[in-house]
């Protein structure tokens, strides 16, 4: 946007606080039942790391133990997410890789080409792996082979057995030994079926009779690993406990009870990869039931670290989910006992829990349900007050997108949030209540309980109590504020909290503000900064005051460089402030979640879902994105796009069906689809005129052809 327009976007980016639960849910830890170090199983992806786009080493290490990579053929490091494009990028992260040999054949499903074709493929990957041994946590032989193999394969006679479940084992027990011919030593994982539902009869025989083939040849697995494709994270340990292990004691497997791989975990359903909420109750089973690596199913992108990285001006960056595994690979010390207290279809929250001696302090991740969690910790070794910290890691929705699925959403974040910081007093079991008020479904939190210390206060929050404050009341000692205070009483018509707000730069700015509105109805506040009005904030009813419940709401303001004064004043109802939160603004509106017409979603090399827009090649081409800003004026559009074409393309801008300029692309000299993918990645920028509220942002076939990744608006 041009300096001299003062502008506002409008919180319609704003998450509606959740309803309001006639009592909390309540999560039970206790920290005196404790069973050694966390697995740390759900901290893997598939495909999660490649050379191009090159997933950054820091935001790896940060939140990875280990990835499921493509094998390569001896020397081929061709392919972006092969273990031979990116040994070298592994060395020194730590993170260590299972080997996908299975994916060497080509096409989907893959395409058999005979015995000599697979033996001569396997040799060549076992050879490969050598160069980088150390980065090897297991190699994986086949992939889902209970039905992926196809071109032939099962009428091959050159593959011995009377059906394709006996042609398989006869291949597991031949490709088995061609490894060990070459390396003796490297874990083999396996047989790694798409479907293990061993209630279901048929699957049941299945691994039974692949345990009972590779007893009797020699040939167990090191790990036994299959996917866990299904809606509901009890489909782990109900076939781990009640089928698997009873089996492989039935058998006599050598070596059981075998390291656990669940190669593929999570629904698919448009609502888990790298949603924060959603992953925690898997990695909450997967810790009970003693699953030892895993890695989460892509349905997203290669080399966005299972879709917890998004791709920006400046690079990946990471989103909500990457946040939630980081705190995931940061805890420390001894697994404690977490109740699952929801037995109904695994729809409500949990949780997975640390005790640290070192360190004397409690950790708890949490997530997974709408409404009012109360988690309850038992028998801490500490008595009388404790620090507590609680923070979100908040996983952000477009109302606009044409794409509503809650896994394609995520903004990028500069960090977490804290909702407070403050003293509580331990009962004389060692016992606390820390309330998750409003907890929302996809959102992860953090509860630290440590040793008694003086507060810190996030440098991005702005605590309403501190603000210049006309005509309120200050209410102190409160249980649920940050900062242990909040301000209410913002009644009347000369009422005012007014914030020196800090800016690096000018431009856009993300605002989360928490709030209590114990009203029915929505209540508002007039904004304005630097005496310039900039609409409005929308307080949903809360279903209390701050003394009993809190939510939160996002607002998006323009700010100068420098010191700002925003000041929040009566609007419609009441509402009380416990904090802002600012920091830039991180959204983009992504082109293939926009209305497109006559032309073609795509996506980058090698990647699954979509995540861009080409083909803009007709007359009635275009793509058209929903924006809302708050009052008119002239705003700078920011356009992602590859031009592959000698010479500069153009495209049509067009607001609300009138055209206002011209978008210019000059060559990239390759596409966005090409093997470089984003590295091709150009802006451009246009300056148009919108007006108040909701406008129809139209990008229409002009001269050439461009292909668009997202438009952003400064």
């Amino acid at each position: 946007m041009k300096v001299a327009a003062v502008a506002l976007l409008l919180s319609a980016f704003a998450v509606a606080p959740a309803p309001i639960n006639a009592a909390p849910s309540v999560i039970t830890v206790d920290a005196g039942q404790r069973f050694g170090p966390l697995k740390k199983a759900g901290l893997g992806t598939l495909f999660g790391f490649a050379a191009t786009p090159a997933t950054p080493r820091d935001l790896t290490s940060g939140s990875q133990l280990w990835l499921s990579q493509h094998a390569s053929a001896d020397g081929d490091a061709s392919y972006p997410t092969s273990t031979e494009a990116v040994a070298s990028k592994l060395n020194g992260t730590g993170v260590r890789m299972i080997v996908r040999y299975n994916d060497l054949m080509g096409g989907w499903p893959y395409q058999w080409k005979g015995t000599a074709d697979w033996f001569a493929k396997v040799d060549s990957a076992t050879r490969s792996i050598q160069k980088y041994r150390d980065l090897v946590l297991a190699v994986a032989p086949f992939n889902e082979p209970d039905n992926k193999l196809q071109g032939g394969f099962a009428q091959d006679p050159n593959v011995p057995g009377a059906s394709y479940d006996e042609k398989f084992r006869w291949l597991w027990t031949q490709t088995f030994r061609r490894i060990r011919a070459i390396d003796a030593q490297v874990k083999i994982m396996g047989p790694n079926f798409e479907h293990y539902r061993p209630w279901e009869p048929d699957l049941q025989a299945r691994m039974r009779a692949f345990l009972s083939n590779a007893v009797a040849t020699g040939t167990t697995p090191n790990m036994i690993g299959w996917h866990s494709l299904g809606a509901s994270p009890g489909d782990v340990p109900e076939g781990l406990s009640r089928y698997y292990r009873p089996l492989e004691n039935e058998l006599g497997v050598p070596g059981r009870p075998l390291p656990v791989v669940i190669e593929e975990y999570g629904p698919g359903t448009g609502d888990f990869e790298g949603v924060p909420g959603t992953m925690v109750k898997h990695w909450a089973e997967f810790e009970r039931y003693g699953v030892d690596y895993g890695a989460m199913g892509i349905y997203t992108n290669p080399g966005l670290l299972g879709n917890t990285l998004r791709r920006t001006g400046n690079g990946l960056q990471p989103n909500a989910g990457w946040f939630m595994m980081n705190w995931y690979r940061s805890m420390a010390g001894q697994r404690v006992f977490v109740s699952r207290w929801d037995t109904r279809r695994y729809q409500a929250s949990d949780a997975v829990a640390t005790y640290d001696d070192g360190s004397q302090s409690l950790t708890v991740l949490a997530g997974g349900e709408q409404g009012d969690v109360d988690v309850r910790i038992t028998n801490l070794p500490q008595r009388g007050n404790v620090r507590v910290r609680l923070e979100t890691t908040r996983w952000s929705r477009d109302p606009y997108a044409v794409d509503q699925r809650v896994e394609r959403q995520g903004d990028p974040r500069t960090g977490t949030y804290q909702l407070f910081d403050q003293t509580m007093t331990l009962d004389s079991s060692g016992g606390v209540t820390v309330p998750i008020k409003r907890m929302e479904q996809y959102d992860g939190y953090r509860i630290v309980i440590s040793p008694p210390a003086n507060p810190v206060t996030p440098s991005t929050v702005y605590e309403a109590e501190r603000a210049t404050a006309t005509h309120v009341v200050q209410h102190q000692a409160a249980k649920l504020a940050s900062g242990n205070a909040y301000v209410g009483g913002i009644d009347f018509a000369d009422s005012a909290l007014t914030f020196a707000v800090q800016a690096p730069t000018t431009g856009l700015y993300e605002v989360q503000v928490r709030y209590a509105n114990g009203t029915a109805a929505t209540s508002t506040h007039q904004v304005t900064v630097n005496g310039t009005g900039q609409g409005e904030i929308t307080y949903p009813s809360t279903g209390g005051w701050a003394d009993t419940t809190m939510g939160t709401v996002t607002k998006r303001l323009v700010l100068k460089a420098g010191t700002n004064q925003v000041r929040l004043t009566k609007g419609n109802g009441y509402a009380e402030v416990d904090f802002l939160d600012v920091r830039p603004d991180q959204h983009r509106y992504e082109a293939e979640l926009a209305a497109v017409t006559n032309a073609r979603i795509g996506h980058y090399g090698y990647n699954e879902f979509p995540d861009l827009v080409g083909g803009i090649d007709n007359p009635d081409s275009a793509v058209e994105f929903t924006v809302e800003v708050p009052m008119a004026a002239t705003y700078r559009l920011d356009i992602g796009y590859a031009n592959g074409l000698p010479g500069t393309a153009t495209h049509r801008v067009l607001v609300n069906g009138v055209e206002r300029g011209v978008a210019s692309y000059p060559s990239t000299n390759e596409w966005l689809t090409g093997p470089r993918q984003d590295a091709v990645l150009r802006h451009s920028f246009v300056d148009v005129p919108l007006a108040a509220g909701v406008n129809r942002v139209r990008l229409a076939k002009g001269d050439g052809y461009a292909e668009l990744d997202y438009l952003a608006i400064q």
